[in-house]
Formats: C-alpha cells, structure tokens, sequence
C-alpha cells in the first residue's frame, strides 16, 4: 500500500480510536473495491452513503473527490460518533444518526448502500430502495453492495455469511439473490447492471443502478 495513497489516508483518519475500529476499518478498506465506488459515483454534487457503519465508504469517497459533497447516515450512534471524530477539517463530508426508512432524503446525484440492505426486513427493503430513486436526480447513480447467496463454489457465500456474522451477531439478515434485486430495482425504474464481483474468499455482487 502506497503511503500517500487514498486508503493511506482512511486509516490514518481513525489513528487513536478504540482498536476494534481500527481493526474494523483496515480490514474494510482492503475486503471492499473502494476505488470502483469512487469510479462510478459521480464525482461532484451530494453523494449519500446509506448504513454508513464507521464511515469507511464515506471517508474514502470524499477523500477521492473534493467537489463531491458526501453524508453519511447510520442509526447506530455510536458509529457514528466514530465517524464524526475522523472529519477534521473536511468540509466535503458529514455524518447524521438517522433511520434511512423515515428519514427525509435530500435530492442528490448519487448514493452508496455498503453491506447494508440485507440487514434491513423485506418490507423496509424497498421502501428503502423508493425513497432512493426519489431523491436521485435524473441520471443519478444508487451503487450497491451486497452478499451473494448464488456464488460459486457455495463456500464463499458461507464465508460472506459467516463473516457477517461475527461482525453483527445481533443483526438478522435478509439476503436476495441478484437476479430477485434486479428485478425489484426495476420495477422501480431504475436501469441495472449486475456485477459479480470476484474474490477468491467471499461472494458479492454490486449492482449499478441508474435513474
């Protein structure tokens, strides 16, 4: 890892917190295609990071574009008052405690959801997903990582699974296949590219959807 290299910089932004969110963020950071976020959210207006957790995706992407504005938002307040101690003096990102199911969505060009939608119930899931689209201005991007249930070979879902787990053993989750994403994301309006991403451990797709 270069020094001055963006992910350089993400770490460094949480030196002196609790070792677990260090540990957290270092393994966040080398696990998740960062740089493929950064390409394919736009780079300039208000980019909102859905389940932000600790701000990794959120950090990243303000640290890779100073014209695009970026909030994040988690119910978990405690996450996010680790987010909040890494802004500095950025003034291209904040973070908000917020519920992403009643919360008002400002318009915006683009919008991450990181690991996040299979620990949200079905019902909420699209509720989530509409007020997404809502908000998007036209052509805006929503980028979505999530579990895949249909890798192959069958242990790399075991090992996303698994790997969930132990990060939110109190957390219930609620994984679609990519194909069932694509369609309720269509039928919503959005425009979607699946992507099957590959690692060699852990089974994920991302999911493109434009508006």
């Amino acid at each position: 890892m270069e020094k001055n290299s963006p992910v350089s910089e993400l770490i460094r932004l949480y030196d002196g917190q609790h070792g677990y969110v260090s540990f957290y963020v270092r393994a966040r950071s080398r696990l998740l295609r960062l740089d493929y976020y950064s390409e394919i959210l736009p780079s300039q207006g208000l980019v909102i990071d859905v389940g932000c957790g600790y701000g990794v995706m959120a950090n990243y992407l303000s640290l890779c574009a100073s014209d695009r504005q970026v909030l994040g938002i988690d119910l978990n307040r405690k996450r996010i008052g680790s987010a909040l101690k890494t802004i500095g003096s950025r003034k291209n990102i904040s973070f908000m405690t917020e519920d992403a199911v009643r919360w008002v969505w400002p318009s915006c060009t683009g919008i991450s959801m990181t690991d996040f939608l299979h620990h949200v119930h079905p019902t909420k899931q699209e509720m989530v997903l509409s007020k997404a689209f809502q908000s998007l201005q036209k052509d805006g991007v929503l980028l979505i990582s999530e579990v895949d249930p249909t890798a192959n070979p069958s242990y790399r879902y075991w090992a996303s699974y698994l790997s969930d787990r132990v990060l939110y053993p109190l957390s219930k989750t609620y994984f679609r296949k990519p194909s069932d994403w694509g369609n309720v994301l269509s039928c919503l309006g959005f425009n979607v590219r699946i992507i099957k991403l590959r690692n060699p451990i852990f089974g994920g797709v991302l999911l493109v959807c434009q508006k």
